[in-house]
């Protein structure tokens, strides 16, 4: 369109304005620019009677609006411009006209060329100025040209984009668009695009509530219109909008949208659907998050994952699955969601789905989806050829492999051997010849009827191999192979007395040329020799060797050996420095007892006491759990060190804690810091220390902690101490302190902590008449000691009540009742369930006390249906919890359990044995997480 662009009413200030932003446009002057920019603006603010002409507001338009690369225009400078344009096309229509056209062309959608492609790209003002302009825009093109498909082009891309404002601008442009239609629905013009969106309402209403804080709220909404917007999905244009909603839903902040969201994807799509909306990729990813799999928490449904993989189909389920680089829980999971024996698959999907597994971090966690592989695909791994076997299992383990059976039967049963031997290289040895004995003796009878050019690295392997069968007839049978083929004399091996004569003699009679053979023979050579040639210490010294040398040339066996040939030490070493390399070696590997016993044992015999102490430290705070093997050799220890290692063990948290929790419940894993723990427990219950001051410790540090963060490192010190002081006092009873009544009171405790201490002191308690002392002091307490007090009650006298007088439970009644009227609910609650447990059980076991069936009935007709429906209550379980299981550390477990405590603060195989005790808890655990307030 052309039209003549006339000036306003001061037509030299219109020309001198147009002149300076042109001068200042063109020179790059973005100060200058600026001001007079402003100067408009203000002008156009004003109440002034100032008119500006077209070919001014066409030139701001330009240089405002239209300039891409301006990213300092702020939304209010675009708005007065629009403003202006606005209010001049309502005066002049002629050339307002042909401003509204060129906005209405710059809003949309236009082809930009990028790396050679053209790609539709949004204008960085578009939103706002359709948002500003829409009706004028329907009014001066019509609603049909308005309403074209660039507009809904627009309004995708601002609804996919990252900015929060362009979002609200595309909703309220569609609100906009529905209102425009409406009052033009009697008229003749209709408009295409817009006839295949019957959603859009619904679909506005839920876009917006998932920018709030609380998205959550949209679910109800969302379920009841979501099948109604797939079942329009046929429709391609209406399916693109759907597809921005779903990604929206995938990746909003709030965790419920995204699990309602992932249930029912699972639950009523495919993969192939997932394809043909384009949502495949942030699917997966969004599967992909450990936090889905929460043992402890949330769950991803089992029944919506093998519905999606069944509906899925097995072989479209694999090729999607080998797209994602998958976090370790998620892919687990997902594999162990399939059938066993799965129908054969293409060997390149299997290599791919391996190298997945292979590269996931977690250690157990990808152990365990190695050994699922193969049940999985067994049918499909039972048809590779030996070769193919090879390089599966190089593909799926890195340094252990679980299937020598089969492996072994490959071997035995190939029949073109040398074809295979490409595979066979040094890193599938030092996979083979740590497993199975089985696989050593089928592949010497494969390899001996080869060429001696032919055996590669299997001529070590085998050889040093064969030095450690324990079946002598296989152990000579390749003994004589290498005696034939390699005139290598076992009987003169066994006979050298030097070391470096046997490398040597081996290094010559294998043939080793490269630098990687030599080592490898020198250090194997190191462990045997040091293994079966020395005996004793002195023996060292005697072949001309040095401690330092043998283990920086040997292997974790050859560390061993010295460490145990430190026992027969008779005097102290010159150069102590072989304890430091010692325990370099005990570090890699912690649970090498051998080597710990040897340093400890050493430095008890010879050392100073400061520096004994130092070492048994040391490798207490290395090993992986404490070996009474260990503390033997020692002439006492310490308590600083019983308390320490009670103590011990970093806590998990995250996804750490997630994988953990996983592991005990699918496959009864236990925390390596908690059996260390245990095990300190146990060498104290077992008097091999002073129990009482190691007792009077743990409640030192306990009493010391006044107030803590939930699962904070000092709420995990507070649940390792009343769990090892459930366990030690319930094995050796008769301890009591006063300290006891300390941990009871305190105040601000978690309700694991109070838990644990109120069955801990019911259980010590060395007679009735203490407690009842502190229960005349009741009224002096506060609402939560009252109730802890109450509780030790409650645990005690259920427990005891044959033991307790006559007089005694009459007297305990009387200090109870008063408290049934207490002005604090929970006090008063409580009391009467207890009052209740104590007179049906006194009832029961016909304990004569007057008025026990009149009390009874009162608390009943109070309390009514809460009698029972409290009787799940945490605090009610306690007896329970103490009479139904066997030790202390059972009760605490169950305790730590109930209260939905961090899974690696207590062993949940111990609950297992009582399973019908382990689900009464679960109500209360249930009740505790349907909260959100796990303690």
């Amino acid at each position: 369109m052309e039209i003549q662009l006339e000036n306003g009413e001061n037509v030299e200030m219109d020309n001198m304005l147009c002149d300076l932003i042109d001068i200042h446009k063109v020179k790059g002057n973005e100060e200058a620019l600026k001001r007079v920019l402003q100067s408009i603006y203000s002008l156009l603010d004003s109440n002034s009677d100032v008119k500006f002409g077209t070919r001014l507001f066409d030139k701001l338009i330009s240089v405002v609006i239209a300039d891409r690369g301006d990213v300092n225009v702020s939304r209010e400078q675009i708005a007065k411009v629009l403003d202006a344009v606005q209010i001049h096309a309502r005066q002049s229509p002629a050339s307002g006209s042909y401003l509204l056209r060129k906005l209405s062309s710059i809003s949309l959608c236009e082809l930009i060329k990028e790396a050679g492609d053209q790609q539709l790209q949004l204008h960085p003002h578009a939103g706002q100025i359709l948002e500003h302009l829409l009706d004028d825009f329907v009014r001066e093109l019509g609603l049909k040209c308005a309403c074209s498909s660039q507009l809904l082009t627009v309004l995708q891309q601002l609804l996919q984009s990252e900015r929060g404002e362009n979002r609200q601008l595309a909703y309220s442009i569609m609100r906009k668009l529905l209102a425009t239609i409406e009052r033009c629905k009697d008229n003749t013009e209709t408009v295409a695009p817009l006839d295949t969106l019957p959603h859009w309402p619904a679909y506005i209403v839920i876009m917006e509530q998932l920018e709030e804080v609380d998205s959550h709220l949209v679910l109800p909404m969302l379920c009841g219109h979501l099948p109604r917007f797939v079942a329009s999905s046929h429709d391609d244009n209406w399916l693109r909008w759907l597809r921005i909603l779903y990604v929206r839903l995938l990746e909003n902040h709030n965790v419920l949208v995204v699990r309602s969201t992932l249930e029912y994807f699972l639950m009523y799509f495919t993969i192939n659907e997932l394809r043909r909306v384009n949502l495949l990729n942030q699917f997966l990813d969004a599967i992909n998050k450990t936090e889905l799999y929460d043992a402890e928490d949330y769950f991803l449904p089992e029944l919506n994952i093998k519905t999606f993989v069944q509906n899925s189909g097995t072989l479209q389920f694999l090729e999607a699955l080998v797209m994602v680089p998958w976090q370790s829980l998620p892919l687990l999971h997902w594999l162990r969601s399939m059938q066993p024996r799965q129908p054969h698959i293409a060997k390149s999907l299997l290599f791919k789905i391996c190298e997945r597994i292979k590269s996931l971090q977690h250690e157990n966690l990808r152990y365990e989806a190695q050994n699922r592989m193969f049940d999985i695909f067994e049918p499909t791994i039972e048809t590779l050829s030996l070769g193919d076997y090879i390089q599966f299992i190089k593909a799926l383990c890195d340094s252990f492999c679980r299937d020598h059976k089969r492996f072994t039967a490959k071997i035995a049963s190939c029949t073109e051997f040398t074809d295979e031997l490409v595979y066979f290289d040094k890193s599938l040895f030092m996979m083979i010849f740590r497993t199975d004995v089985n696989i050593g003796i089928e592949l010497h009878k494969q390899f001996s009827k080869l060429p001696r050019t032919q055996h590669g690295w299997w001529r070590l392997f085998s050889f040093f191999f064969s030095l450690k069968l324990e079946c002598a007839t296989e152990r000579m049978e390749i003994l004589d192979f290498y005696h034939t083929e390699y005139d290598l004399d076992i009987v003169l091996v066994e006979k050298m007395t030097n070391l470096s004569d046997l490398q040597q003699y081996l290094l010559q009679k294998l043939r080793c040329e490269t630098e990687e053979e030599i080592s490898f023979v020198l250090h194997r050579s190191v462990d045997w020799f040091t293994c079966e040639k020395l005996l004793k210490w002195t023996q060292i010294e005697e072949v001309n060797l040095k401690p330092l040398e043998l283990l920086s040339q040997g292997t974790i066996l050859t560390a061993q050996r010295v460490a145990t040939l430190l026992n027969d030490v008779e005097t102290r070493l010159k150069d102590e420095s072989i304890l430091k390399v010692l325990m370099n070696f005990l570090k890699q590997y912690p649970d090498s007892v051998l080597v710990a016993t040897g340093l400890v044992r050493y430095a008890a015999a010879y050392l100073p006491n400061e520096e004994s102490e130092q070492i048994l430290s040391d490798v207490l705070e290395t090993s992986h759990f404490l070996n009474i093997n260990i503390l033997c050799c020692t002439k006492s220890v310490p308590i600083s060190l019983i308390i320490r290692g009670i103590l011990s063990g970093s806590p998990l948290s995250g996804e750490m804690c997630i994988e953990y929790g996983y592991l005990i419940n699918q496959y009864n894993y236990f925390f390596t810091s908690c059996r260390k723990r245990d095990s300190y427990i146990n060498f104290v219950i077992d008097r091999k220390t002073d129990i009482n001051a190691v007792l009077d410790e743990l409640l030192r540090v306990n009493n010391e902690i006044m107030s803590y963060v939930e699962n904070s490192k000092d709420h995990r010190i507070k649940m390792r101490i009343g769990r090892a002081l459930l366990r030690i006092t319930f094995k050796n009873p008769g301890y009591w302190s006063d300290q006891l009544w300390i941990a009871l009171l305190a105040l601000n405790q978690h309700e694991n902590i109070k838990y644990m201490f109120e069955c801990l002191v019911a259980r010590c308690l060395p007679s009735v008449d203490l407690l009842l002392d502190r229960l005349n002091q009741l009224d002096a307490l506060e609402s939560c000691q009252q109730v802890s007090l109450i509780s030790v009650l409650h645990i005690y006298c259920l427990s005891k009540y044959n033991h307790i007088k006559l007089e005694q439970l009459q007297r305990i009644i009387d200090l109870l009742l008063p408290q049934t009227m207490a002005k604090d609910f929970e006090i008063r609650l409580f009391t009467q369930l207890v009052l209740h447990r104590l007179l049906q059980q006194f009832e029961d076991s016909n304990i004569k006390i007057p008025g026990v069936t009149n009390m009874k009935n009162a608390i009943e007709g109070n309390l009514a249906d809460k009698l029972q429906e409290y009787q799940d209550e945490g605090r009610l379980l306690l007896p329970k919890i103490c009479y139904q299981t066997p030790d202390g550390l059972q009760a605490a477990d169950f305790i730590l359990y109930m209260t939905y405590s961090p899974c690696d603060e207590y062993f949940a195989d111990s609950l297992r044995p009582n399973i019908k005790l382990k689900s009464e808890l679960a109500k209360y655990r249930n009740i505790l997480k349907d909260k959100g307030l796990p303690t």
